[in-house]
């Protein structure tokens, strides 16, 4: 079992998606265990909610940000390097960082798709932005709020392809119930009227840096996931709006899956799946989300 000083010293690291799948299944299984955690965590997350939120619009010098790129391609290719087969026998090769004094092994840059590098080359190009005298003259260029959104998505697809085992199962009463207090909001499974749709299980997720509601369902044999997590305030900048069947739905995609988002009750409500993209879309309109 994870120690909570083992869990708070690697905070970071959860909240962005750092930690490889087994070390995140532990994590997550402490939080449903730990309230005082649980408070830590959910701190932690709308911290950096906040800071993200507060800086997305900023402008930062052009010189800024091809340097920044330039080292974290630097560093993509000292990485690359180091692990060059063809390198000659006998040569020294560069140390692996260690895991550290508590084991907690982090996912290689590649594997966490750089969402945590790119964040970071945002905050030092806001701070630079502030700190520079022409910040605001032709020198400088806007940070699109478009990355933001794509790791919103990316990270939907990523907790689905991962197939993280359910923490419960049962009725859906049964499940709301096991949510009650493990959350900041009151969560229940949606419900379908489609007869070729059976819920499986839940757990407890996140989406980039929001705590989240896994629910698992089973549609004519294909698997889907809906997470449930407040909303980004950046989503209908950079996803796309249509109506299907009356409703309202947000969409975007990522690795070759459709991610619609339907907005109910101060929550989202993201649908993935090994489905098509019309019968997701399709399966979004229908969802009974009242509450």
């Amino acid at each position: 079992m994870i120690r909570c000083e083992v869990l708070r010293r690697h905070a970071d690291a959860f909240v962005d998606g750092e930690l490889d799948p087994d070390t995140q299944i532990e994590f997550e299984q402490h939080l449903t265990e730990c309230g005082p955690c649980r408070v830590h965590m959910s701190f932690n997350r709308s911290f950096k909610r906040s800071v993200k939120e507060a800086c997305v619009e900023a402008p930062a010098p052009s010189a800024l940000a091809d340097r920044l790129r330039a080292a974290l391609d630097a560093e993509d290719a000292r990485r690359d390097a180091a692990s060059d087969p063809s390198a000659p026998v006998g040569a020294t090769p560069t140390p692996t960082p260690p895991l550290g004094v508590t084991g907690i092994r982090l996912l290689p840059m590649r594997a966490r798709y750089a969402v945590p590098a790119a964040a970071a080359a945002v905050a030092l190009a806001v701070i630079a932005a502030h700190e520079s005298p022409d910040a605001e003259g032709s020198n400088g260029v806007a940070v699109s709020t478009a990355g933001a959104g794509s790791s919103i998505f990316e990270d939907i697809v990523r907790r689905h392809a991962h197939e993280h085992p359910a923490e419960v199962e049962g009725e859906p009463t049964q499940i709301a119930s096991w949510f009650r207090d493990k959350l900041e909001f009151q969560v229940r499974p949606v419900a379908f009227p489609e007869q070729d749709v059976r819920l499986v299980g839940a757990r407890i997720s996140n989406v980039s840096d929001r705590e989240a509601a896994a629910f698992y369902y089973s549609v004519r044999g294909r698997r889907v996931t809906v997470m449930v997590f407040e909303p980004p305030a950046e989503l209908d900048r950079v996803a796309q709006h249509t109506r299907v069947r009356g409703r309202g739905i947000y969409y975007g995609q990522a690795h070759g899956y459709t991610v619609p988002v339907v907005q109910h009750g101060g929550l989202s409500y993201a649908f993935t799946g090994d489905l098509d993209s019309r019968s997701l879309m399709r399966l979004a309109a229908s969802a009974q989300l009242d509450r």
